[in-house]
């Protein structure tokens, strides 16, 4: 029997030993994969002293890396920095290019390790976080994303650093490219819903506010400003929209906003439930607190971020027991409409404790619990407002009792009224006489009216023959413009001709009217490729007329006169705009920008890229990358006359094959939405760098689905051209 005991013991030992020394999971990417959560794949280590490099952690024992055993992995708040270690293996034949996600936009700042090709731990990617600028980050969005890239049957090992002063919590997920994009559209389309019920209810009561001038929908309005900024903020939102450089007012502004919040709250409590009446002992000790909290409020600016935001949260607990508790007094005492306010205060109240109790450490950080208290804030938010709507409801019956009293005294008013209507009678018939009078003298007038309506008929006879004139005139013009468009595609370069000298490439050209001021043009002289992209000062028939003289000026240049110098050419043709359109003895001041590469193949398989540009820019894809080679500042043509210009330079880059050329016009990035919003260029770059590995066709596609989802119904504002070259 005892060794029965023994055996079953050394058993267990062993099952033990398995589980606590035995090799650390890793993260196989199956096929056909889309996303998921690999929390239960990451190792954990402390750093409590804040001190350890890479180094550091690389000569540490594995078994002090602790497995996370939750999806939603949460510590409160620490004052250490978190290494995370995570071991991915592309079982596939083909290569998988994922991105990784820490699903909580408060990081202070977030680095990603790995091994390169000689077996050295390097930086991988930029450092992100609020305390960088949100400029640097590769992928456009509110949290953490890392761009992952794993050859066939690769695996690697990462490390990441988390160093913040909020809540420690990176509930981590996998992607693949295009399901990122669908996370990324659908999570923000459900913020967008939240904030736009805020929106629409500050709104609607800051326009009662103005309507009526009753200060509890001011305050109401101030509340929801507020807390919506910081809302915005905890989700990530505002750094990433508003305040994308200003990284110490992107911690900030939560606890500030939160105890402004509370400020604006106490306010509307006071002015709603008419305390003054209800509670008149108790007044002056809320007024306390409206003093307290604006004080919180102006330390938020001095503070250090973690204590600030423990007293801003604590803040917003305390705020919803206490309008709670004064509601249901008030309530108790006979305000009808504190019944609303009391529970809408309950929605809020519970939201905030289980965000606060979560930024503890003290619930599981699920993805439900995370939006809980937007839940919350959603039904508070409409409460109120019915709260107010019912408060509305019993001013208007007040009104109506007074109307009936009203009325009363509008009957006595018309007995008054009949008696001197009977002395009006008499006076009626004596004015009867005298409009009789005036009859006769309308008769002659309207015999005057008809001469003239028989002269007003024969001016709108003259007016339509020559609005029948007109139409006729713009017909013609239509049909030149129609003929000029024909003309001007004609010298834009075949497709075919270009299709025959490279691997891949696509054209996007969009003109605003039925003529375009952009145009491209493309020209091979032994093995060197010249492609521009053109933009003409403004758009229709005169920037068409631009556009024949800048093709016809590239053609000389460069076909003609051989010159093959990017910079070189920029100075030549910036000459012939001036000698072309006599700017100097007219004052013209129009011009072009102008997007200018040379492409040479050299023997090594390698490209030679020669660029120079005028007010425009060149995008290159490279290595998972945008590369951004800068223009000149000058301008071609009229407006740089009379002004020092220095002269443009070359820039020159080494290419291989596969990688892509992008020249553009500024009409795609100014393109606006309903909103008056433009496109911009960080998305532009953000989407190049998404679709820089697919086909040139499906690019082409990519870009135009986006560019149409994004204009909607708004019209289009100037010219577009895109031209993508693949090397």
């Amino acid at each position: 029997m005892l060794r029965k005991i023994n055996f079953i013991l050394l058993f267990c030992i062993y099952i033990f030993s398995l589980e606590s020394f035995g090799q650390q999971k890793i993260f196989e990417i199956p096929a056909e994969f889309s996303y998921v959560n690999i929390s239960k794949f990451l190792y954990v280590f402390e750093d409590s002293t804040k001190k350890m490099d890479l180094k550091d952690i690389l000569a540490i024992d594995d078994n002090r890396l602790k497995n996370i055993k939750t999806d939603d992995p949460t510590y409160g708040f620490k004052k250490s920095n978190f290494w995370i270690k995570v071991t991915l293996k592309n079982t596939q034949n083909s290569p998988q290019n994922l991105f990784l996600e820490f699903d909580y936009p408060l990081f202070d700042r977030v680095d990603i390790f790995s091994q390169d090709t000689q077996g050295n731990w390097i930086n991988t990617q930029k450092t992100i976080g609020d305390k960088v600028p949100f400029k640097d980050r590769t992928i456009f969005y509110r949290n953490s994303i890392f761009n992952i890239n794993l050859i066939p049957q690769e695996t690697r090992t990462y490390f990441l650093k988390i160093d913040t002063e909020s809540s420690i919590q990176f509930p981590t997920y996998l992607y693949a490219s295009k399901e990122l994009s669908n996370h990324i559209s659908n999570t923000e389309m459900l913020f967008g819903m939240f904030y736009g019920i805020l929106l629409i209810m500050g709104i609607y009561n800051l326009v009662l506010y103005f309507a009526i001038q009753n200060r509890s929908y001011l305050y109401y309005f101030v509340y929801i400003f507020f807390y919506g900024l910081a809302q915005a903020s905890l989700n990530g939102h505002s750094f990433q929209h508003l305040w994308p450089n200003s990284l110490w007012w992107a911690n900030a502004v939560v606890p500030i906003g939160l105890t402004s919040g509370s400020v604006g709250a106490i306010l509307f409590m006071i002015s709603f439930l008419n305390t003054e009446k209800y509670l008149p002992r108790f007044n002056k000790v809320i007024w306390g607190f409206v003093m307290l909290f604006t004080g919180f409020t102006l330390l938020g600016f001095f503070l250090e971020y973690r204590i600030a935001v423990k007293i801003g949260t604590a803040t917003m607990v305390f705020l919803g027991f206490f309008e709670l508790i004064v509601g249901l007094v008030v309530w108790r005492a006979g305000n009808r409409s504190a019944g609303y306010f009391v529970v809408s205060w309950a929605f809020f109240l519970i939201g905030v404790s289980v965000l606060a109790i979560m930024s503890a450490g003290l619930l599981p950080n699920h993805p439900f619990l995370r939006v809980f208290h937007l839940i919350g804030a959603m039904f508070q938010v409409v409460g109120l407002s019915f709260a107010l709507a019912d408060r509305v409801n019993i001013i208007r019956k007040e009104k109506e009792k007074a109307q009936v009293e009203a009325l009363k005294a509008t009957e006595e008013n018309a007995r008054i009224i009949l008696e001197q209507n009977e002395m009006l009678e008499n006076k009626v018939e004596e004015r009867t006489r005298e409009l009789q009078q005036k009859q006769e003298e309308i008769l002659v007038q309207n015999e005057e009216l008809h001469q003239q309506r028989e002269e007003i008929m024969a001016q709108r006879d003259f007016i339509e023959r020559k609005n029948n004139e007109l139409v006729e005139l713009n017909q013609h013009m239509s049909q030149s413009i129609q003929y000029a468009s024909q003309i001007q595609k004609a010298i834009l370069p075949q497709e075919e001709i270009i299709k025959n000298n490279l691997q891949d490439f696509f054209v996007i050209y969009l003109p605003k009217d039925v003529v375009s001021g952009d145009f491209y043009w493309y020209s091979k002289i032994d093995n060197k490729q010249f492609f521009a992209a053109v933009d003409c000062t403004g758009h229709g028939v005169p920037g068409a007329f631009m556009s024949m003289i800048g093709n016809t000026l590239l053609n000389k240049i460069i076909n003609e006169n051989k010159v093959y110098s990017p910079s070189k050419i920029l100075d030549m043709l910036n000459e012939g705009v001036i000698s072309s359109l006599k700017q100097k003895e007219t004052g013209n001041n129009d011009g072009m920008d102008v997007c200018l590469c040379c492409v040479e193949e050299k023997s090594n398989g390698q490209f030679l890229v020669t660029f120079a540009g005028a007010r425009r820019p060149l995008y290159i894809f490279k290595d998972n990358e945008i590369i951004e080679l800068r223009g000149s500042r000058n301008h071609i043509g009229g407006s740089s006359i009379g002004i020092t210009q220095t002269p443009f330079e070359d820039s020159i880059y080494i290419l291989d094959k596969g990688d892509v050329v992008y020249l553009s016009t500024d009409g795609f990035v100014d393109n606006p939405n309903p909103n008056r919003e433009k496109f911009g260029v960080d998305k532009f770059k953000t989407l190049l760098l998404l679709y820089g590995k697919e086909t040139m066709n499906k690019q082409k596609s990519f870009l135009m689905d986006e560019l149409k989802t994004f204009q909607k119904t708004a019209s289009q504002r100037d010219d577009i051209l895109v031209l993508g070259v693949k090397l």
